[in-house]
């Protein structure tokens, strides 16, 4: 039995995602804005989220090699 492949558009992909960030950002601001939700709330449901990537950085130095 052969496995059903979709082939999936990277652009779309990312459009949409792109698309939902925006979405989620408007909607924080708007439940700020109208007081249903604190700035204390908003961070404590998206501290999951990663940083930035300007606001990373690895450090190499404690890296392991792998072979």
């Amino acid at each position: 039995m052969a496995a059903k492949v979709e082939y999936v558009d990277p652009e779309r992909l990312w459009r949409e995602n792109a698309e939902a960030k925006e979405r989620a950002r408007r909607a924080d601001e708007e439940a700020l804005r109208s007081g249903r939700k604190t700035q204390a709330e908003l961070q404590r449901e998206n501290h999951f989220f990663p940083a930035s990537p300007d606001r990373v950085r690895i450090n190499l130095d404690s890296a392991r090699r792998l072979s």
